[in-house]
């Protein structure tokens, strides 16, 4: 017994390093940091949240409903207080949390440790697509969905406690993140399996408390129409692919191992935990974006089937010594804590000309820079589209704005003719735009390195060539917070 303490307690130790030091590697920053660092900045300044659009200059929404609004207070306050590194500790701290939290669900079900050991490595590659950005808001849902798994299998073993748990946890989880209908569904399933008053008296209250928000009722129009808009041109949304070493391999390969365990201790099955796993897995292969809830699920229930099957706690215990010295190779020297932001990724140059000009007015810019460019420029700037995409566009923006930097269709020019662009920028990596294309529409060339290039029209062209050559050699810190002071009136 005491050799088999030592060897679980190695093995959380070598897997939680091997984890943690695969994620540090990851440390560029996710697009849609930049909005949750504005909204949030908005917040702690003004002390409201946003109800219109104060970015773009294209047509918008009427009203503006953040699913994601307290994860952005949260993700500034710990940018405003603790600096850039604060982000990379929350979400390796968030990823290990999740993991933890799954295995403490397994272990309450009675699952022994070599089943939990395991699967946890197959599990954590499942996740880890879901926490390489630096940092995203799906990080508080997939932490708050295992803890909700978690205090579900305790209220299925008679912890009553435990559906005030959920609750509170509901709340807070839908002022972070609009994901929590994840977690409804998971009380469902249980509420379902259980028949049990407290089960669907937990169920009640969660959605109940689902409303309590700053947009009340209203938050659940803006909800519905979200889940099912199309997202054909987002990778991430796109559907799991049968084969490849790609990021999703672990989702993979763990599905062939649930499969197997199933089949294998079918004697062990559980209607709630078969049902979780069956619409986690089915989430993951429709939207690869998903994939982690199927880790967090198998990790919770398919320890039982692998109980009793010649499992050794000393022989997964030297498996995780092997992968923690591979990881230790491969991966540390690169690691650390610093966020990146690279001018390879993102314009970071062609953003300090914009800025060092004092530039004003309408930036067209492609999809995935444009919450980039808003953190960077506003107010002064306003850009024709950012990653908010469904949150605070028409569709017909998003078409538009595509259509331009891709040369879609005989009217790609549209936005240039139906809004004043006073500046163009271009991801020279997937445009198809040439620069004839834009001289002749009166723009100049400004700028222009291996990432981007910026045009600007004529009349205010001079201006940036000027700022352009005065360039500095060193970059503006994209993670200063004090970036919002600029444009945030501060709260008396």
């Amino acid at each position: 017994m005491r050799n088999e303490r030592w060897f679980v307690a190695v093995s959380l130790v070598l897997g939680a390093f091997a984890f943690g030091v695969v994620l540090a590697w990851h440390r560029v920053v996710d697009g849609d940091l930049w909005a949750r660092l504005a909204v949030g900045a908005h917040v702690w300044k003004t002390g409201t949240v946003m109800r219109h659009d104060v970015f773009a200059f294209t047509p918008t929404l009427p009203q503006w409903i953040d699913h994601e609004w307290g994860a952005g207070v949260v993700f500034f306050a710990m940018l405003n207080w603790f600096g850039p590194a604060s982000l990379m500790i929350f979400k390796i701290g968030a990823a290990l949390g999740a993991l933890a939290v799954c295995i403490a669900a397994s272990r309450a079900g009675g699952t022994n440790w070599a089943s939990v050991l395991f699967l946890a490595a197959p599990c954590a590659l499942t996740v880890l697509p879901g926490y390489v950005p630096v940092v995203r808001s799906h990080v508080l849902t997939y932490f708050c969905f295992a803890a909700t798994l978690w205090w579900l299998e305790l209220m299925r073993g008679g912890r009553h406690w435990a559906s005030f748990a959920i609750v509170a946890l509901m709340l807070v989880w839908t002022n972070v993140h609009g994901g929590f209908v994840v977690g409804l569904a998971a009380i469902a399933v249980y509420a379902t399996w259980l028949r049990k008053r407290a089960a669907l008296a937990t169920l009640l209250a969660a959605l109940a408390v689902t409303c309590v928000n700053p947009y009340g009722l209203s938050y659940w129009t803006y909800l519905v129409p979200a889940w099912l808009h199309p997202r054909a041109d987002i990778a991430e949304w796109g559907r799991m692919p049968m084969w490849g070493l790609d990021p999703y391999f672990g989702f993979r390969l763990l599905f062939v191992i649930v499969l197997g365990a199933i089949a294998w201790g079918w004697k062990h099955r559980t209607g709630n935990g078969l049902t979780m796993l069956a619409l986690t897995a089915a989430a993951g292969w429709l939207h690869r974006r998903h994939a982690p809830f199927f880790g967090l699920a198998a990790l919770v229930y398919i320890g039982p089937y692998l109980d009793g099957k010649r499992l050794r706690v000393g022989a997964v215990a030297a498996a995780y010594v092997v992968i923690a010295a591979v990881v230790a190779w491969r991966f540390l020297p690169w690691a650390a804590l610093e966020p990146a932001v690279p001018a390879t990724f993102y314009p970071v140059r062609t953003v300090d000309i914009l800025e060092a000009a004092h530039a004003e007015g309408n930036l067209a810019v492609p999809f995935r820079w444009g919450s980039y460019a808003s953190w960077r420029l506003a107010p002064q700037i306003k850009v024709s589209m950012d990653g908010r995409y469904e949150e605070m566009y028409p569709e017909e923006t998003f078409v538009v704005n595509h259509a331009l930097f891709y040369k879609d269709g005989a009217n790609w020019d549209e936005l240039l003719r139906r809004y004043r662009a006073d500046y163009i920028l271009v991801e020279l990596r997937t445009t198809r735009l040439q620069p004839d294309d834009l001289l002749s529409r009166g723009y100049e060339a400004v700028w222009s390195d291996d990432t981007s290039a910026l045009f600007a029209h004529h009349e205010v062209a001079p201006g940036l060539r000027a700022a352009a050559a005065n360039l500095p050699s060193t970059t503006r810190e994209p993670l200063d917070p004090h970036l919002a002071d600029r444009w945030l009136p501060v709260r008396p």
